[in-house]
């Protein structure tokens, strides 16, 4: 890109020669910018920080560990939807990781049950339902908890004030 100081000013060029050569995915010591990603035809940088954001929650060192230790089931969280799972795959692709087709290979390597056999391949939308599904019920069976503890509770206090004011 022909950037003109004289049209667009210095202080315009340079922050968009820094945005050129910024970092815009970042997993543990693995750095990726736009280009990079955009060799590998991916455009969503909103996405690439997102998900930059959520692996360093979770302490990852690199994209090869991404790879080869953290399943699809764990990256399910708020702010991780198919567009940075997207993102997550070009990145293995620009970094060479996981063959021709990288997302694909990396969800059938986690993607085995309990006998290790091939498990069902879902979307990640489903994956990501059925987790929301999981807290929901949790949620509703520790309010039902809550519910049936208080009620025994008062009864317990009813029961008391009734022994000692009758006579």
């Amino acid at each position: 890109m022909n950037l003109a100081a004289s049209i667009l000013g210095s202080t315009a060029v340079e922050k968009l020669k820094l945005t050129r050569s910024t970092p815009v995915l970042e997993v543990g010591s693995d750095k990726l910018t736009r280009g990079q990603l955009a060799r590998v035809e991916c455009y969503n940088f909103l996405a690439a920080r997102n998900l930059s954001a959520i692996l360093a929650e979770l302490g990852v060192r690199n994209l090869r560990q991404v790879y080869d230790e953290i399943p699809p089931s764990a990256l399910a969280l708020p702010h991780m939807g198919v567009v940075s799972l997207a993102v997550l795959g070009a990145a293995f692709e620009a970094k060479g990781i996981g063959g021709a087709t990288p997302l694909e290979s990396y969800v059938l390597k986690h993607a085995r049950d309990g006998n290790n056999k091939q498990a069902q391949i879902v979307t990640f939308y489903t994956l990501k339902h059925r987790e929301q599904a999981e807290v929901a019920k949790e949620r509703k069976e520790k309010r039902r908890r809550k519910s049936q503890r208080r009620d025994q509770a008062q009864q317990l206090r009813v029961e008391r004030f009734e022994e000692r004011t009758t006579p």
